[in-house]
């Protein structure tokens, strides 16, 4: 594995001049980081089209203050140190990763293997997403001087890059063909994921906000909200109305956060390998209840949830 750094060092040479140097915006247009942020942005419906980023790019090599909702200005405020920056990805890229790798590896099992792509972007307002679990994109203008930050983010989305058994995978997708299924395994299953994922970055302790906000202190504590969001939505499900009805408002990076490192504090990491290796979240979400009980605090489910959901 390499970290391919073409479009933010195409970013740095672009901001460098105090003229807009179309050959290098055709370059960056053409790199892999930047074609995919494209498809990823409009797939979650942000709308975003090569002039309009044209245009933003344009107004910040000529005005140093100008703030763009794409937050290349990230680049241009902070090009000295991008370029420190880009020089230790380069002496040190091999080095980023096995640090990286070696969080991953103390949750997933030594035999698993993670192998991916790793592409280096700037632009909206992810930290990084990863398809296929094989190509991972990080946002590096939200990390630019942030080393450790950086290699937690980048666990993070390796953890999503495990090579998961094929039949574990196929049998995780015929449970989706029903679309109650579906919706009922998205929702644990997305959970869970980050969770897991949140938990290789953060450790089981959050001690620091998460840079994209995501994943804060604050959401914490205000964790009881986003549980009675998934409890409306499970029992809105059970009555036959499988919709989309307040996903949206779901912030599955709390929950998941929750619910895994509550485990893994008391259990340990073997309980989480129902879903690192096997897709299967039923066994972790009433560990995680049990857990809660035996300790009289509240789990966040409500009771006709557990009853519909895990003991029927």
């Amino acid at each position: 594995m390499a970290l391919n750094i073409d479009c933010i060092l195409i970013l740095a040479k672009m901001f460098d001049k105090n003229t807009f140097d179309d050959k290098l915006f055709d370059r960056f247009l053409n790199t892999k980081a930047t074609k995919v942020f494209l498809q990823h942005e409009n797939s979650i419906g942000k709308n975003v089209n090569k002039d309009e980023i044209k245009a933003a790019l344009k107004k910040i090599v000529k005005n140093t203050g100008y703030k763009d909702k794409y937050k290349f200005y990230l680049i241009k405020s902070n090009l000295n140190q991008l370029k420190t920056d880009i020089q230790y990805l380069q002496d040190h890229g091999k080095m980023i990763i096995k640090l990286a790798l070696k969080k991953v590896y103390k949750i997933i099992p030594d035999e698993m293997r993670v192998n991916a792509n790793i592409y280096l972007y700037s632009g909206g307002t992810d930290g990084g997403f990863t398809i296929s679990r094989r190509d991972i994109f990080i946002n590096y203008g939200n990390y630019i001087g942030k080393r450790k930050e950086f290699i937690n983010i980048l666990s993070h989305e390796l953890y999503h890059s495990r090579n998961i058994p094929l039949t574990n995978r196929i049998r995780f997708a015929w449970k989706l063909v029903k679309e109650r299924n579906r919706v009922i395994y998205e929702l644990f299953g997305k959970s869970i994921e980050e969770g897991i994922a949140c938990l290789v970055q953060h450790g089981p302790i959050l001690e620091s906000d998460d840079l994209t906000g995501n994943l804060t202190k604050r959401n914490l504590l205000l964790s009881k909200i986003q549980f009675d969001i998934l409890n409306n939505v499970l029992l809105n499900i059970k009555f036959g109305m499988v919709q989309k009805y307040k996903i949206e408002d779901l912030n599955i990076y709390v929950i998941g956060y929750i619910i895994v490192s509550t485990i893994y504090s008391k259990e340990g990491v073997l309980a989480l390998d129902e879903w690192t290796i096997n897709l299967e979240f039923t066994r972790i979400i009433t560990k995680y209840i049990e857990i809660c009980n035996k300790r009289n605090i509240p789990s966040g489910f409500e009771d006709e949830v557990i009853k519909w959901v895990f003991l029927a």
